[in-house]
């Protein structure tokens, strides 16, 4: 029988635990997380909404900051500078926008895309970066030394892994995966899941392969499809890219697909061990991991 890993549930334990810490530890001063929003993307302005109300919940200030995409690019990094050397600034996130929605706003291609928000993240200051965003952050994650940097793990990679976590009833997901020789295939490449989740589950040992839709059609035509892989994490955008035909009996599958999911539910169950729910799964997670990363940064600068 098929677990449905239920994310708001987990949110919810994790954020009784960080309202206890902080009471176990207070702080002398409030946590200020400050985001850069983009109006014209409906997904993260209610993702910023859910942050804003988490972090109100766990006495951490969240300012918004509203821009367009199509504003201009220097308007945008002035600011991003302006909330580096804010002192009561502790964290700096931009909330990604849409790829669609931008290149269909600026009539511009993917790799436009990608040189702009480059342009963005490589301006945070690294010790601010609560989503580990800057582009330096993912060496440090190969390296395996980011702990030590003072760095953060993406939240979205840090809500993945709790909720690995969670399906395995481990606390100590790495040597788990290593100890029963279990293989994590990830789809899509981004920033925010696919590059860090790679790292740091490469960094650990892991038996580990990012593939994009060009090696996954290939695996389809080929007819392995994601049967060698024991926990499936997929994150496209693509409605019911995957089905029950495709993978492993008992594996694990993490959806990360927005906003409608990748996984048809329907056709995994009774052959996954476990899934997690669009929307419900891997949402509630980031939002509680982003206020962790803060809590985090807010320690190391003795607040």
């Amino acid at each position: 029988m098929t677990t449905i890993i239920n994310g708001y549930q987990l949110a919810n334990e994790f954020q009784k635990k960080l309202k206890q810490d902080l009471l176990d530890h207070p702080m002398d001063k409030k946590i200020v997380i400050a985001a850069i929003l983009f109006v014209e993307d409906k997904g993260s302005q209610l993702y910023t909404q859910l942050k804003k109300e988490m972090a109100e919940s766990l006495g951490i200030e969240y300012q918004v900051f509203s821009f367009s995409v199509l504003d201009e690019k220097q308007q945008i990094i002035s600011k991003i500078r302006e909330l580096n050397s804010d002192p009561e600034v502790v964290g700096i996130i931009i909330q990604k926008p849409w790829r669609k929605t931008w290149i269909s706003a600026h009539d511009l291609a993917k790799e436009e895309f990608n040189i702009w928000w480059h342009d963005l993240v490589s301006v945070l200051d690294t010790s601010k970066d609560v989503d580990g965003l800057h582009p330096s952050n993912l060496k440090a994650l190969k390296l395996g030394d980011w702990r030590d940097q003072g760095r953060v793990l993406p939240a979205t990679c840090q809500a993945t892994i709790r909720l690995l976590e969670k399906s395995f009833l481990t606390e100590h997901l790495f040597s788990n995966l290593r100890e029963n020789k279990l293989k994590t295939i990830i789809i899509g490449k981004s920033d925010l899941l696919g590059q860090p989740l790679f790292a740091i589950l490469s960094s650990k040992g892991c038996s580990v392969e990012m593939i994009g839709s060009r090696e996954l059609k290939t695996r389809i035509e080929q007819k392995i499809f994601l049967k060698d892989a024991d926990i499936v994490v997929t994150a496209t955008g693509r409605k019911n890219l995957i089905n029950g035909e495709m993978i492993k009996q008992g594996s694990v599958l993490i959806d990360v697909g927005e906003p409608n999911g990748d996984i048809d539910q329907a056709s995994v169950m009774n052959i996954a061990g476990a899934v997690t729910p669009v929307p419900g799964g891997v949402g509630p997670m980031t939002v509680i991991s982003l206020m962790e990363n803060a809590i985090f940064l807010g320690r190391i600068r003795g607040l």
